[in-house]
């Protein structure tokens, strides 16, 4: 985890500065975060982190990862799906968008509960900039569309 975070932390500095690099942790260390307590405010808190670069539409990324029961991932996500449209630019910018936004959002403080069945449930998240569709969004797995 230490590696993917720092290969994050590092790509946050090229493409957008130290002041990029100091805030690429912001969303996991505010220690007033709410604690997530359920799969929908989970999903809110993953659209939170994520930023949808310009000229990327079209594009998607799914993961697959678990989580431990305090919200730390157990080991590197796995792309289980890339579906990227434009240049090579753009391709690379969406890439380095999701992966950004895992970064940003983990470790995330999340309830004891919660905690629990986090631990037994590994997470599909798909990243999409396309228009919203029906998606299937029960428990573990989870669409978020960019902002319209």
């Amino acid at each position: 985890m230490k590696t993917l975070q720092a290969r994050l932390i590092a790509l946050a500095v090229i493409l957008g500065g130290a002041s990029a690099a100091s805030s690429t942790l912001a969303w996991a260390q505010t220690a007033s975060s709410p604690a997530v307590n359920n799969w929908a405010e989970l999903r809110a808190a993953l659209a939170s982190c994520w930023t949808v670069p310009a000229d990327t539409e079209g594009s998607q990324i799914a993961f697959r990862f678990g989580l431990n029961k305090t919200g730390g991932m157990r080991g590197p996500p796995l792309v289980t799906s890339r579906q990227l449209k434009g240049d090579q630019e753009a391709r690379k910018r969406f890439e380095d968008a999701a992966f950004a936004a895992l970064s940003r959002c983990f470790p995330m403080r999340i309830t004891p509960a919660f905690g629990a069945i986090l631990g037994e449930s590994p997470i599909r998240l798909r990243l999409v900039n396309t228009p919203p569709t029906a998606a299937y969004q029960i428990n573990n797995n989870i669409t978020i569309f960019a902002p319209r």
